[in-house]
């Protein structure tokens, strides 16, 4: 039989190498290390949420226009956090309760 088209197997993202359940609070940033090894994060979030990548200090939504700064940026998908793995970490905030999960990669 034939194989088939499609995409290739490559291009699929294989399961995390270990997962965080996430809870936020309305308004209460959240703190996580970045686990021992891991350099790609995934996230996944029920509501918009904020991240802010290489510090574990509450991220902040901007309120303004801004120029090239480190601000938080607004619902990524997946992120090589592996240049911040040597600092603190990520931080997540939400306007509104929210939960979700951190999936996370080892490097390589």
């Amino acid at each position: 039989m034939a194989k088939g088209t499609g995409l290739p197997t490559q291009s699929i993202l294989v399961r995390p190498d270990a997962v965080q359940a996430v809870v936020l609070a309305a308004g209460t940033g959240q703190a996580f290390d970045v686990p021992a090894g891991m350099a790609v994060v995934a996230f996944s979030m029920d509501q918009d949420f904020w991240v802010r990548y290489g510090s574990t200090a509450a991220a902040v939504p901007s309120t303004s226009s801004t120029s090239l700064t480190t601000n938080a940026e607004l619902n990524p998908t997946v992120r090589n956090v592996q240049s911040t793995a040597t600092t603190s970490g990520i931080s997540l905030i939400s306007a509104v309760a929210c939960s979700g999960s951190l999936g996370w990669y080892k490097a390589g």
